[in-house]
């Protein structure tokens, strides 16, 4: 199998934002969107960390990523606001990440240490240095 065909398609596009609210009300208005268009998850739900929205375009998602944590700041490379990452839906997160490594491309800081299963998806981050500086993220759902 190729690695097209084992890439579905392009999943989402992480974008740091400085204020969630503020951002989350311009995509409104943009969009002609409601409160019930958006998934969102506070500061609450993620143990403070940050603060997350989702929001559907035209079947792609844009996920807009409030980092609120010294950790979390730190995890992500304490990124200035723009485009953090662009994920690709894939069959078996495993099976892509060893076709890319014997291509040169690793896991990176983020999931450096191996695939994160949220319980609902397996992800794995890429090596911004060996992706041209761009973070991609490879996320499988799970059955």
């Amino acid at each position: 199998m190729s690695m097209n065909e084992m890439k579905r398609k392009l999943r989402h596009v992480g974008y740091i934002v400085k204020d969630m609210d503020t951002s989350v009300n311009m995509f409104k208005k943009f969009f002609d969107l409601t409160d019930e268009d958006i998934r969102m998850m506070s500061a609450d739900d993620t143990g403070g960390a940050g603060a997350f929205s989702f929001i559907k375009v035209g079947g792609t998602e844009l996920e807009l990523i409030q980092p609120l944590s010294d950790f979390f700041r730190e995890m992500t490379g304490d990124p200035p606001a723009g485009i953090n990452h662009i994920a690709f839906q894939v069959k078996d997160v495993e099976a892509e990440v060893n076709a890319l490594e014997k291509k040169g491309i690793h896991l990176g800081y983020i999931t450096r240490d191996g695939i994160f299963d949220t319980g609902k998806t397996k992800i794995a981050y890429l090596d911004p240095s060996d992706t041209d500086g761009i973070l991609i993220e490879l996320v499988e759902e799970n059955s």
